[in-house]
């Protein structure tokens, strides 16, 4: 990191960290996939100033890997886009890093774009507007001795980027996590686990085929010890009084509001393992 390269005017900011961690741990990856051994990669950031309460940050990842063609760079950010054959067996990847993170990115009002020459290099530029934010001070947490390492959570969501955030949010906590696509699946993984397998289930509310209320339900209802205790958590865009009432009367624990945050997300979990004890 070329921390030196850049200016940073304030210390605070008001935004979603986990989005812009995954952000740059894909641009980075991706330009560590595609550079050879002995290559350069460099990555630096900039503070513009925009008005009083607002900054735009800019980040860059500069390397001297194998480059683009001028048609690729635009289906760069396309769903499984990748340049050719050749570069697949020697540099293998998905396909999925850069149209997740131009995801993130639109998520969070900014703009991401690619510059790059085949058998020079290539640039990334993210800029992303933040809200200024005060010093906060770090008040201690009854849930802060509480501890989600080596823990296994099962976590039904439908749609792949959402799955893809709380993954790695959960997983960067220490916690292993089994996915589920579905309602009924999520069913059938916790009627196939063994007793106390899972600590935690995270339940998307609006899935195909069995919806996270209904998926609640038959498990609560399933005749073995863990299906009455298990924390089940809410996760749902629609976050109004209605919406938490009725995933209680599911049976959920608790009740996350979509995009999620990962500082409650984790102290949700300890919550809930807290009050186990």
């Amino acid at each position: 990191m070329d921390w030196y390269e850049g200016q940073l005017s304030h210390s605070c900011f008001r935004g979603y960290p986990i989005y812009l961690s995954r952000i740059l741990m894909i641009v980075v990856q991706n330009a560590v996939k595609f550079t050879p051994e002995n290559g350069e990669i460099h990555v630096w950031m900039n503070e513009k100033y925009l008005d009083d309460s607002t900054s735009l940050l800019e980040f860059r990842c500069k390397d001297n890997g194998i480059g683009m063609n001028q048609d690729f760079i635009k289906h760069a950010f396309d769903l499984f886009a990748q340049e050719n054959s050749s570069s697949r067996s020697t540099y293998q990847g998905t396909g999925l890093g850069l149209p997740i993170a131009k995801k993130l990115v639109d998520y969070m009002h900014g703009e991401i774009h690619l510059e790059s020459e085949k058998g020079v290099g290539t640039t990334v530029f993210i800029q992303i507007p933040f809200k200024l934010g005060k010093q906060i001070e770090n008040k201690p947490k009854f849930t802060e001795s509480v501890s989600l390492e080596g823990l296994r959570a099962l976590v039904a969501e439908d749609n792949d980027l959402n799955m893809e955030i709380v993954k790695y949010m959960l997983e960067r906590n220490g916690i292993q996590v089994v996915c589920a696509k579905d309602g009924q699946e999520v069913v059938s993984l916790f009627e196939q686990s063994q007793i106390n397998e899972f600590d935690f289930i995270l339940m998307d509310i609006m899935m195909p085929k069995l919806n996270g209320l209904d998926a609640t339900r038959k498990i609560r209802s399933l005749k073995r010890a863990d299906a009455k205790t298990i924390p089940i958590i809410a996760m749902s865009a629609n976050a109004f009084v209605e919406d938490m009432l009725n995933s209680k009367v599911a049976g959920m624990n608790m009740h996350l509001a979509k995009p999620l945050d990962e500082a409650k997300l984790i102290d949700a979990l300890k919550q809930c393992k807290k009050d186990e004890e």
